[in-house]
């Protein structure tokens, strides 16, 4: 049965039955699963407008027997979700969360407790449309935690592995990073930890890619080691990369995303010279990545 009890730190993933929403059901499962977390399975059917209430009153429908139906087929479909989590997790614990409302308003609201909100790329469910676009673009401007966009690879991902963004700061915080690899870690993934500067001279000759012995780069080196490796210490079992590239972060990462299993970014308002770079990188990459992303909330300050 549905409770609006959910244990914090959990996994939630919204679920509408869609496809995508399979998809990212599975994957919210898989994590829970690994971490060990409790995995929330939440559905918000809206229920009539006002105008949608009024015809249905000059109908002479019951406007409560539509609530109860859409409830009933609702329940029907988060009982088919907590179904198959546990088929591939039994000892994983599901709890359902089912609310007659708007699904950004219920996404947004348990992604206060959550330890992560994953939702599917598209959503066209039989009772009605949950993880629309606007959903996922809505979750992943405003939700109080990470948020998975999760979609299945356009073909099996070689080598694969986790790939993050990392932006070298003052504050040495790394919310994004951090995150990637307790899911790496989870996961038995291999990381990729990208860091992306801008080089005009070198970018307008087309030279984006960075080999791992070019000279003059000692700097960002030294820096991209120092700013992972109190993480590779605590992960010892995660497989490293450390990768140097020119040019604008969002397209660097939309080429890697077809040999990734999952992209992670981090996403704040940035100045001018940043958001050239780094600002609108995370919108971007959840639109048109070929794998699954984690966009990470990050302070508006954690930068400067």
């Amino acid at each position: 049965m549905s409770t609006q009890h959910v244990p914090a730190d959990s996994v939630v993933v919204g679920f509408d039955g869609s496809v995508s929403a399979e998809i990212a059901l599975d994957w919210a499962a898989d994590e829970a699963a690994a971490e060990h977390r409790a995995l929330v399975v939440a559905h918000a059917a809206p229920p009539p407008g006002p105008s949608g209430s009024a015809w249905l009153g000059s109908m002479g429908i019951d406007q409560r027997e539509v609530f109860d139906q859409l409830r009933d087929e609702s329940q029907v479909l988060l009982n088919q979700a907590a179904d198959r989590a546990r088929a591939a997790h039994p000892d994983l614990t599901v709890h359902q969360v089912l609310q007659l409302a708007d699904a950004r308003t219920t996404l947004l609201e348990l992604a206060h407790d959550a330890h992560l909100v994953v939702v599917g790329s598209r959503g066209l469910g039989p009772v009605r449309s949950l993880l629309l676009g606007s959903v996922s673009v809505a979750l992943t401007k405003h939700a109080a935690c990470p948020v998975v966009v999760a979609r299945a690879p356009e073909s099996p991902p070689v080598p694969g592995g986790v790939l993050v963004a990392v932006e070298i700061t003052e504050s040495g915080e790394q919310p994004a990073l951090e995150l990637a690899f307790e899911i790496a870690a989870a996961r038995a993934l291999p990381i990729t930890v990208l860091h992306c500067f801008w080089d005009v001279a070198k970018v307008s000759e087309g030279a984006v890619d960075v080999p791992d012995d070019e000279p003059g780069l000692d700097k960002e080196r030294g820096e991209l080691a120092d700013a992972v490796r109190h993480l590779v210490a605590a992960h010892p079992t995660v497989a490293v990369h450390l990768q140097l590239t020119r040019g604008f972060v969002d397209r660097r990462l939309l080429d890697a995303s077809q040999h990734a299993d999952l992209i992670v970014v981090g996403h704040r308002a940035k100045p001018f010279l940043d958001e050239v770079v780094y600002g609108s990188v995370a919108p971007v990459v959840v639109e048109h990545a070929h794998c699954s992303v984690v966009v990470v909330p990050l302070a508006h300050d954690a930068a400067h």
